[in-house]
């Protein structure tokens, strides 16, 4: 796999025996990559998932031990390094643990940081992190995307060069762990999310400022000015992009102010990489939106569908809404209830336009609890996706616009987000006016 020289030399040639932590696409990627620079290292794989002992990779692997099923976390005292994956929970550890615990994100960090631009926020760091590699390659930069968005660090190692601009979508569960910072750090917003895997909301923020805190002061900081006192203990160059930067000649590419947002601090990144703004807004006009983030699917049956399933907390569908100019006559909330604050979506549906309301899952219940009776009138609950277009079709108008925009995570019916928006879609292409 690794034909280069091998980047964690000085923290794994110490090491005699490594637990991956969770083996799922990233876990994996991390065995790979271990096996490829030490074929003989003794790796522990520690997971729930008792059916990995028919994986014939780690069965053909002599030098490998495994832990699976419901006890796997007591192989955490027995291995010199521990590289845990992403949304594997911890409880509590003592230090003599925690001091062992690294992950692929601080390994990479602490082998690549000085040519890593760094992203995350509770929402829009997908858009933000492609936003700023498309400007990159379009202006003869070499420039990869990596991370979050679904390609793991490891897989592209063979890829960098001394001239390679890593481009780090980063989650919160990828930053949990790091003790290295990227040299430019994008932070776009904090709200209130996974508070189903974070025990708070100030582990959770806690998790999203690692991605500076490890900075120093030749290193950038870009952040979105909202959330600019929440950031503390600033050791780098500070950015701070306000909606005011937003250039009211310039065409964005994007919907919505919060996109517009996105991309002048993408345009702030890449300028700390040598691209100037006249090329970097040329770039940005090729830019084509990511898939269900207010993709609109077309019009079918005479309604117009819009797949926002991105959208998993009320701030994002507030943001769609007004993306949208409010040009919203039905709209799709609800999913897995994670417990959060509704009041505020639906004080804003108080005042929308939105004739049809549909609601799925606990979080639609959750949701109706604090609606008033106003926006009650406008409501129906769907079991599932089929009987929300079943409702659709008995209250639908011939020229309708439909927002798919949940504010809710998907787990309670789907694989991910993905998978809900792309069930919509299926349903939504197949549509006909009654």
């Amino acid at each position: 796999m690794l034909s280069m020289v091998n980047p964690f030399k000085n923290i794994l040639d110490k090491k005699t025996n490594v637990l991956i932590l969770g083996y799922g696409k990233e876990g994996g990627s991390s065995f790979a990559t271990l096996r490829a620079l030490y074929p003989n290292l003794n790796v522990g794989i520690a997971d729930g998932n008792i059916s990995l002992k028919d994986d014939i990779t780690l069965k053909n692997d002599v030098n490998i031990q495994l832990h699976l099923g419901d006890k796997y976390l007591l192989a955490l005292k027995d291995y010199d390094l521990i590289i845990k994956s992403p949304g594997v929970k911890l409880p509590n550890l003592d230090n003599s643990i925690l001091s062992k615990i690294t992950s692929q994100t601080d390994l990479f960090l602490a082998a690549f940081y000085g040519q890593t631009i760094g992203v995350t926020g509770t929402k829009g760091k997908s858009t933000t992190s492609s936003l700023i590699n498309h400007i990159l390659n379009k202006c003869g930069k070499k420039s990869i995307l990596i991370g979050n968005i679904g390609v793991p660090a490891f897989e592209m190692i063979n890829n960098i060069s001394s001239d390679t601009i890593v481009v780090y979508e980063l989650s919160a569960h990828q930053l949990e762990y790091v003790h290295k910072s990227p040299h430019i750090a994008v932070l776009l917003n904090i709200f209130p999310e996974h508070l189903d895997y974070f025990d708070d909301e100030v582990d959770y923020e806690n998790a999203k400022h690692n991605i500076y805190k490890f900075q120093n002061p030749n290193d950038k900081l870009i952040i979105g000015s909202q959330i600019m006192n929440n950031i503390t203990n600033i050791n780098a160059e500070l950015f701070c992009i306000d909606i005011s930067n937003i250039d009211s000649e310039l065409v964005y590419p994007l919907l919505g102010n919060h996109n517009k947002l996105n991309s002048e601090i993408a345009i702030s990144a890449v300028a700390n990489m040598g691209v100037n703004r006249t090329d970097a807004v040329l770039a940005l006009k090729s830019f084509e939106g990511l898939p269900h983030r207010l993709e609109v699917i077309g019009k079918y049956g005479g309604i117009t569908f819009i797949n926002d399933s991105i959208s998993t907390i009320p701030e994002s569908t507030i943001a769609a809404m007004e993306a949208m100019n409010g040009d919203v006559d039905i709209l799709i909330l609800g999913g897995y209830d994670r417990g959060l604050d509704y009041a505020k979506l639906c004080n804003y549906l108080e005042n929308s336009e939105v004739r049809v309301l549909i609601l799925l899952g606990d979080a639609g219940h959750r949701m109706k609890r604090v609606m008033s009776d106003k926006v009650l009138s406008k409501l129906s609950f769907a079991k599932d996706m089929a009987q929300v277009f079943e409702i659709i079709s008995k209250h639908g108008v011939y020229d309708d616009v439909c927002l798919l925009s949940p504010a809710a995570a998907s787990y309670d019916q789907f694989k991910n987000f993905e998978h809900r928006g792309d069930d919509f879609t299926e349903l939504a292409v197949k549509y006909k006016f009654e």
